[in-house]
């Protein structure tokens, strides 16, 4: 990870001042640092542009981070839409 924090990088996400390359650059550092627990409070996070809670859901599909992905798709509580994405992307995972 960078000299960021897993906060500083979780509130970069969120911060809607932030140029669309810092968020996903920021998500794309959470990943990497395998900071799941944060990844899917991003995902959860309606506040934020369906994108970077779309691009937190594929920073979910990995091996590191299957068991914070399935319970998002357990507890079944993200839109319709990023829900399907959280299954389908779960089902990658699950098929590797």
């Amino acid at each position: 990870m960078s000299s960021r924090t897993s906060t500083e990088c979780v509130e970069l996400a969120l911060d809607d001042g932030a140029d669309e390359e810092r968020r996903a650059g920021a998500i794309r550092e959470l990943k990497t640092a395998n900071e799941c627990d944060e990844l899917a409070a991003l995902a959860r996070t309606e506040r934020i542009a369906d994108r970077y809670r779309r691009q937190a859901l594929e920073a979910l599909a990995t091996s590191q981070c299957d068991s914070a992905l399935r319970g998002l798709v357990e507890e079944e509580d993200l839109e319709e839409s990023l829900q399907q994405t959280a299954t389908e992307l779960l089902a990658t995972v699950d098929g590797d």
